[in-house]
């Protein structure tokens, strides 16, 4: 069930991002598709669909969602709305995120054109991403 909240929000956002193409306040997105489709009924398969793709450059923790815009290129790690982050686990800006997550978003702010956030649901994300926009105006 955790997962079909996640596309929920992930689904909310991929709207927003095509009226924001529509709009012309964003030159282009996509998302990497991180999850193997056969992992929860054929494992042999799976791992070889895993191993396959891992070859031809998928990388663990990359973001949900990849946006393009004239100078810049943003990473957003959706998360479900209202998730909350339990003590001892890995953390960043206070959001349970996996270690390659971490990792990822990390290496990407040392970029001079490239910043990433993680949001709680599709009303943070839009918010976050709203102030990005916004910000590029009054550059």
């Amino acid at each position: 069930m955790k997962r079909n909240l996640e596309e929920l929000e992930q689904k909310k956002a991929v709207n927003y991002l095509r009226i924001l193409e529509r709009q012309g306040k964003i030159i282009a997105f996509f998302a990497p598709m991180n999850e193997n489709i056969m992992s929860g009924s054929n494992r042999e398969k799976a791992m070889k669909i895993e191993n396959k793709a891992k070859a031809m450059g998928k990388r663990s923790g990359v973001s949900d969602l990849v946006i393009i815009l004239k100078d810049k290129v943003i990473f957003a790690e959706l998360k479900r709305s209202g998730k909350k982050l339990k003590s001892g686990k890995i953390s960043y800006a206070g959001i349970k995120v996996s270690e390659n997550q971490k990792r990822f978003l990390g290496d990407v702010k040392k970029s001079d054109v490239c910043s990433g956030f993680i949001a709680y649901g599709f009303n943070e994300f839009k918010e976050k991403l709203d102030r990005i926009l916004k910000k590029g105006e009054n550059e």
